[in-house]
């Protein structure tokens, strides 16, 4: 079982901590608050007042013990910076931030951060791209902000083909699953038949997304 500590329990902390906790992993939140330590009693295995960038704090916790540890610690730049720094000197494996900026970001990475985060602007983008391309009804952004693997509907345009009668090799159908089927079926062949009120999850550049949507749930 992995160890996670996750450090300032404010709306994004206290629900990882939760998604953690439902995991079945062992967490650690903690948090210079009482009353944000208290209300993660029940979904924590332990929950903990501490400062988190007090090194000896940290080094009493016996953080570098550890595999995970996820820091959100609000607007202050110089706290967010100095506790990941303590937990990176600490020999924690694996450090994942939340940033409040991109300068930020940069100088997270340059300290050994291994992993940034900006929730706001990814979900900026996320909602964007997912506005601009039509039909869409969810979308997950890639590394590249030009590629995406986004979620849509079968329309009747394309109810009763078979995906190889899809006329698009830009794009590649990496999953479809039927209204009546509670797993989807992933890779499917060129020979697999799309049914009607199933869900397609395909893989490809937005522009090119769009034309295929464009072209075969047009209306939908």
């Amino acid at each position: 079982m992995k160890r996670f500590a996750v450090f300032g329990l404010g709306s994004f902390g206290i629900n990882v901590v939760r998604s953690l906790y439902k995991q079945g992993a062992e967490v650690i939140a903690i948090d210079i608050d009482e009353d944000a330590v208290q209300a993660c009693s029940d979904i924590s295995h332990h929950a903990v007042v501490a400062d988190a960038t007090d090194k000896s704090a940290l080094e009493q916790l016996a953080i570098n013990e550890v595999d995970v540890a996820v820091v959100s610690l609000g607007e202050r730049m110089d706290r967010i910076t100095l506790t990941s720094l303590h937990l990176k000197e600490l020999g924690v494996p694996y450090v994942a931030t939340k940033a409040i900026s991109d300068n930020h970001e940069t100088i997270l990475k340059a300290i050994g951060v291994n992993e940034v985060i900006q929730p706001e602007k990814e979900a900026a983008i996320r909602l964007g791209t997912r506005l601009s391309l039509s039909d869409v009804i969810d979308v997950l952004p890639l590394v590249s902000d030009d590629f995406s693997v986004v979620s849509l509907h079968a329309s009747e345009e394309i109810t009763g083909k078979r995906i190889g009668d899809l006329e698009s090799s830009a794009i590649q159908v990496v999953a479809i699953q039927s209204s009546d089927e509670r797993q989807p079926k992933l890779i499917p062949s060129s020979d697999e038949v799309i049914e009607s009120d199933s869900k397609l999850i395909i893989l490809g550049s937005n522009k090119e997304i769009n034309i295929f949507t464009k072209r075969y749930c047009s209306g939908n």
